[in-house]
């Protein structure tokens, strides 16, 4: 009985002695809502299972306490979650923390050793090497994190000072939240901050997953917007961008500009809260910009909103927060920096034209935001004679989180297609188009798991025509994911993402009784596929985009699973 029991001793020993932790050692100062979720990168460098995290909670509140269960679901997705936080089909959910009782009044709470319990699919949480993007759901509680801190880009993970974490086995990049999981405004930077515990070893989960990667060709928007889902992350304060109007191109070129706010001398306008005040443009100089068709030109007025931006044609009404659906199919020309700002609390709105620069200056001038008592913004539009416009901007607060979103941006409305959001500070330099257009892409309806039929798609083709979506074993690398541009065939800006050489390629095409943009991949119901990886991209025939006559998509990784 000794030898036993000392033989257990020595066994227990050896499995705790197994036990790596890798603590961000954050506190967190932020939160989401219950059913919200929190998302980082894993970098896994040798094979491991996740046995238990680490994770920070606030619920209940003084008038409202909280007594009940919480805990989290650990879902794996593609191999970031940047730009895949949205649709949901591409994640799968690997397990959930063993539920805790809890009682709170409200505070931020650090939960330990939170074991993980696998799915019934598979025996533990076990990842191979390589890149994961990875989500934490929560049940019943709210996810807690921080804001990252002194960051080269909002929105790149891992691009603060406090949001890589790495030791051996294990790099953690963050981060990202949303208040409804795989759904709505992303919040970001937001990093998780407790820890992931984990022994080294195990059979890795094959779950099927699906990946895209490179990127189609061609993406043209008139319109150009950075969204900040959180006032606390706006980063713009004491700095200015130059939009230089080709008149020829009919479109936009964005820079860094150089001109501080300037000092303006009219008197008030007197914009009350979310208000607009139709302002007469001086000196019959009028403003010019890339308008649907060709230039657009405002010879008599402009509508000034109390929230930052003008409309340069068209009307549409005032909100505090901005929507951006609503800036790019309403059929108002927007430009600005749309944030829910107060002028009847405090600061002014003005409206000069400065003879020196030839410029139309509209400037919001310690205007408070909306609400929050001692917060100060100042920002500066200049319309110059050739059509080039400067945003300047003074201080901007960045009190009050998620519910004071920014929209930064220009679009000429009347359905525009979206761009989607960009960082502007790290985009600088850009251009705009004078056409909209999406790139061809390809997309798949869902995981290939065994037994069951996924749809590729081909999306945004051009004009009526034909084209091939390829079905192959091999990626091109060592050239993908960025893989061979197409210069060498006349299709510059267009890549070759797939070795063509094996797999096969599958007609087709939008022209009627000819074929579909949809091509079915069945997946037999043979374990001994798990694990097999299909590579897919299509090619597009279209003489009027380029010398070469054709168009890529993206490229599709799909790996095969049980689940």
């Amino acid at each position: 009985m000794r030898k036993l029991a000392i033989f257990t001793l020595a066994a227990l020993a050896a499995t705790a002695s197994a036990q790596t932790t890798l603590n961000t050692n954050l506190t967190a100062a932020n939160q989401g809502n219950v059913g919200g979720g929190l998302y980082i990168d894993l970098q896994v460098n040798n094979t491991l299972t996740i046995t238990s995290i680490n994770h920070w909670l606030n619920v209940g509140t003084a008038a409202a306490p909280f007594n009940g269960n919480v805990s989290w679901e650990l879902w794996l997705g593609p191999s970031t979650y940047l730009g895949n936080v949205t649709n949901p089909s591409l994640w799968t959910k690997v397990g959930q923390t063993v539920p805790q009782a809890y009682s709170s009044t409200g505070g931020y709470t650090l939960l330990s050793n939170l074991a993980v319990v696998p799915v019934p699919q598979i025996a533990a949480v076990t990842l191979a090497p390589g890149t994961y993007g990875f989500a934490i759901r929560s049940v019943g509680g709210n996810n807690a994190y921080t804001n990252g801190a002194s960051c080269t880009s909002n929105s790149i993970p891992g691009s603060c000072t406090n949001t890589t974490f790495s030791n051996a086995d294990l790099v953690i990049r963050g981060g990202a939240a949303q208040n409804a999981f795989l759904g709505g405004g992303v919040f970001q930077p937001r990093m998780f901050a407790g820890a992931i515990t984990y022994t080294l070893g195990g059979t890795p989960i094959t779950f099927a997953s699906r990946q895209p990667y490179g990127k189609g060709c061609y993406d043209k928007f008139r319109s150009f917007y950075e969204l900040f889902p959180s006032s606390v992350n706006v980063d713009f304060s004491n700095t200015s961008m130059r939009l230089t109007y080709d008149a020829v191109g009919n479109a936009y070129v964005a820079t860094a500009g150089t001109t501080p706010v300037q000092i303006v001398t009219s008197p008030t306008l007197g914009h009350l809260d979310n208000n607009d005040i139709i302002v007469p443009l001086a000196n019959s100089q009028p403003i010019i910009y890339p308008a649907v068709g060709g230039p657009g030109v405002v010879t008599a007025s402009v509508e000034m909103n109390s929230n930052g931006y003008l409309k340069l044609a068209g009307t549409a009404p005032s909100v505090n927060n901005p929507d951006i659906t609503a800036w790019l199919t309403g059929t108002a020309v927007r430009i600005g920096n749309h944030y829910d700002m107060d002028p009847s609390t405090g600061g002014s709105t003005h409206y000069d034209y400065d003879a020196g620069s030839a410029a139309h200056l509209f400037t919001w001038k310690d205007v408070p935001t909306r609400g929050i008592a001692g917060t100060l913004n100042t920002f500066q539009l200049a319309f110059f004679a050739n059509g080039d416009v400067e945003f300047r901007w003074g201080v901007m607060s960045q009190a009050g989180g998620g519910s004071w979103p920014t929209l930064v941006g220009f679009t000429p409305g009347s359905g525009a297609a979206d761009p989607g959001t960009i960082d502007i500070t790290a985009a600088l330099p850009f251009a705009t188009s004078n056409t909209d257009q999406q790139a061809l892409s390809l997309t798949s309806n869902a995981n290939p798991v065994l037994g069951t039929t996924v749809n590729l798609t081909v999306n945004n083709a051009t004009g009526a025509n034909f084209g091939l979506t390829y079905l192959c074993t091999s990626n091109l690398g060592p050239l993908s994911p960025t893989g061979l541009d197409l210069a060498i065939l006349g299709a510059p800006g267009c890549a070759a993402n797939v070795d063509i050489n094996t797999g096969t390629g599958l007609l087709v095409s939008n022209i009627p009784g000819v074929g579909s943009l949809t091509t079915p991949l069945p997946i037999p119901n043979n374990v001994a596929l798990v694990g097999f990886q299909v590579f897919c991209q299509s090619i597009w025939i279209d003489a009027t985009q380029n010398a070469g006559g054709l168009l890529t998509s993206n490229a599709l990784r799909l790996g095969v699973g049980s689940f």
